[in-house]
């Protein structure tokens, strides 16, 4: 799949690295409008030109713990919405409390949920896990958000192109997400794979991933209120650090 993601590929050394002893920052870069980490990860997500942002903030999401429907248990969330002409971006970093991780493959998340169609798993541990799906209107946590500012270009399903990093120690996972108007399609049917393709070629232009190469401008923290209902089937879910027995 690499071939899919040459503007979306994250070197191990950049996902993993940090900034040691430098306070930790996580939101949007005041000086370029990426959405960046200063320590694990140390990453910047650099949006195409032509995408302003529209809204950066935080938020507490509450997520399954163990796919449980029962038991969850609250994980950090920090967010940057942008928008260009037909389309959006939104880039989300999530990380989970002291001794938990994430599950590798979540029943929670929301395109488990949904015909997928396209998927393809890195066989690198810096390869992206690509998802592409439509998701509806009344699951999307982002879609208020954008409507709230004026932004919104469409206020019905939208197709979700999904990119998704999780680091070696599986305590913070990175996605971002490429968004337009779903299209209009007849009950079990896809998109052609024409259509489809012609979708994944933008969505991988949309962004570029890289290394923090100069110092960060950060902005004041936006606490936002979002919908656990909504956001944490795009989240994920938890499980406790499993213990190898020799």
């Amino acid at each position: 799949m690499k071939h899919m993601l040459v503007c979306a590929m994250l070197a191990v050394s950049v996902f993993l690295g940090g900034c040691a002893g430098s306070e930790v920052y996580r939101g949007l870069d005041a000086s370029n409008g990426a959405f960046v980490s200063t320590y694990s990860p140390s990453v910047s997500v650099q949006p195409a030109e032509g995408y302003e942002n529209v809204l950066s903030g935080y938020t507490l999401c509450r997520v399954p713990f163990e796919n449980g429907f029962a038991n969850s248990v609250s994980t950090s969330v920090w967010f940057s919405l942008y928008k260009s002409e037909g389309s959006q971006l939104v880039a989300m970093l999530a990380e989970c409390p002291i001794d938990l991780i994430w599950e590798l493959s979540p029943v929670a998340v929301d395109y488990r949920l949904l015909k997928v169609y396209y998927e393809s798993n890195g066989v690198n541990p810096n390869d992206a896990t690509v998802h592409v799906y439509v998701r509806p209107v009344n699951m999307d946590p982002w879609t208020p958000l954008y409507i709230k500012a004026g932004k919104a270009e469409w206020q019905g399903n939208t197709l979700v192109a999904r990119y998704e990093w999780t680091s070696s120690t599986e305590k913070e996972k990175l996605v971002v997400e490429y968004r337009e108007p779903a299209p209009q399609l007849l009950e079990g049917m896809s998109p052609k794979m024409t259509d489809l393709s012609a979708f994944i070629e933008r969505s991988r232009k949309a962004f570029a991933l890289d290394s923090l190469r100069s110092p960060v401008s950060p902005v004041q923290r936006v606490n936002v209120l979002v919908p656990d209902r909504t956001l944490a089937p795009v989240v994920g879910a938890v499980s406790g650090k499993q213990m190898l027995l020799f």
